[in-house]
């Protein structure tokens, strides 16, 4: 997700970038975990749907799947563009 600009409007209200509304399962009433990390203010969705990729990452509740040669690969990669996204 590139970066998005938001306002802040009147009563501290922003609007969750469309983007970030496509990609995590945010809907209105749903609660978001909001912490300070340094100078970055960082939103969290409290409860990830119990998907099998989100379970293989460590991500969601549950049993952690038994991978292969091949996806221990692809998790790697995933691991490390979340990383790179996060700086």
């Amino acid at each position: 997700m590139e970066k998005t600009k938001v306002r802040v409007l009147s009563g501290f209200r922003l609007t969750i970038p469309k983007d970030a509304r496509r990609r995590l399962p945010i809907k209105v009433g749903r609660e978001l975990e909001f912490a300070v990390e340094g100078n970055r203010l960082v939103y969290k969705v409290k409860e990830l749907p119990d998907d099998p990729v989100f379970s293989m990452l460590g991500l969601t509740a549950g049993p952690q799947k038994k991978l292969g040669e091949v996806e221990e690969a692809v998790i790697s990669e995933i691991e490390e563009k979340f990383k790179r996204s996060r700086k």
